[in-house]
């Protein structure tokens, strides 16, 4: 993942004052000149003199973008800026880092090597769409060489018939048929770096929910999306990555100046202090989870159904709970850093909020992935 390049006219020992303190934040250097394959990897310049280099180390390990940190000595800056412009005049995404010194540059290079992980991670995914096949998910093959399984949901349905009850799911529950549905879903789960289920004719069908089964899988690591929304899925996969969390999912009710409400039906369980059940809100059916957001302060991203744009935003917590009769069961009130008009601004209907700040993060992994972003 990271390369260290430098150039023979610069001092030896300088390069190796930079090794020394970068590679505590960064990991072990790889060899620039026999890259492994690659989809972004983390670039940095030690001296000038390095673009050349650099841009044969993308070429070489097939690369899709990259990485770039530069500092302000001997004109590293200046070649990973160099090197900036070259990928990108070559049609690759980049995102570059800079610091005014290599010796005051920890928290930038573990950004710059998060950043790159998660892009490389959200590359090649291996997913499940349980219902029928969507334009989403033959986009999603194309765009980011992902393997999407498309089960049908007679085959899920018939999973679940046949399914032991998860024990954990019956135990908190108090429902069989939502924990054989969990269990069930855990089932396509394995081996899967996502699950997507199309939720509204599996639930009209067997008269059940799945929302109890996703608030349970995605609090034990899984991550399983509603409504068969790859994109969200995808978001929900970077939430994963960079916070240790699923990220809650959810529909947006209402916006007003820099205030917005959002709700669903399901939230992971590890990311409320309370929940409870409740009849799912458009059907009446059972089950629909109503639970209090745990943290304060979150970032929201959301990816337009073609994974062409993305916004992302900074949201402290106002309300949180079940405190509207007409929208989803688990409801909460955001602030956002300015007034939003989500009519005009947000890329797609769901959002997903995971804790903690990682906005500039969540952007810099989109604009590798080439897509726009707008920032709330």
């Amino acid at each position: 993942m990271a390369y260290l390049l430098a150039s023979e006219i610069h001092s030896p020992q300088h390069v190796a004052e930079v090794e020394t303190y970068v590679k505590p934040y960064v990991g072990v250097f790889r060899n620039p000149r026999a890259p492994a394959p690659e989809k972004f990897p983390l670039v940095i310049h030690a001296t000038g003199g390095t673009t050349a280099a650099a841009l044969e180390l993308v070429r070489s390990a097939g690369a899709r973008g990259a990485v770039l940190v530069g500092f302000g000595e001997n004109n590293s800056f200046a070649s990973a800026l160099h090197t900036k412009a070259e990928l990108e005049a070559m049609g690759l995404p980049v995102v570059a880092y800079h610091c005014p010194s290599y010796t005051e540059c920890g928290d930038v290079l573990t950004k710059a090597r998060r950043v790159a992980e998660a892009a490389s991670s959200l590359v090649g995914v291996r997913a499940v769409l349980i219902g029928s096949e969507t334009y989403q998910a033959e986009l999603v093959r194309r765009r980011f060489g992902w393997s999407v399984e498309v089960t049908p949901l007679s085959v899920f349905e018939e999973a679940v018939a046949n399914a032991e009850p998860d024990q954990e799911a019956e135990a908190l529950f108090g429902d069989v048929k939502a924990a054989k549905v969990a269990a069930a879903l855990r089932k396509f789960a394995e081996g899967a770096d996502l699950v997507a289920i199309q939720c509204f004719p599996f639930l009209m069908k067997s008269r059940i929910t799945p929302c109890l089964g996703l608030a349970l899988l995605n609090a034990r690591r899984r991550t399983v999306a509603c409504e068969g929304d790859l994109s969200a899925g995808l978001a929900m996969l970077l939430a994963r990555r960079l916070t240790g969390y699923s990220g809650w999912i959810a529909n947006a009710v209402y916006g007003r100046g820099d205030e917005a409400v959002f709700a669903h039906c399901t939230v992971s369980l590890d990311m409320v202090k309370t929940w409870r059940l409740m009849p799912h809100f458009e059907s009446g059916l059972p089950h629909g989870l109503a639970g209090e957001l745990a943290h304060q302060l979150y970032t929201a991203v959301s990816i337009s159904p073609r994974f062409d744009k993305a916004a992302v935003g900074r949201a402290r917590l106002e309300r949180g709970g079940n405190f509207l009769q007409h929208a989803c069961r688990t409801q909460a009130a955001f602030r956002f850093e300015r007034a939003v008009k989500l009519e005009a601004e947000a890329p797609a209907n769901h959002h997903v909020f995971m804790p903690g700040d990682v906005a500039d993060e969540a952007a810099d992994v989109f604009r590798l992935l080439a897509m726009s972003v707008t920032r709330y």
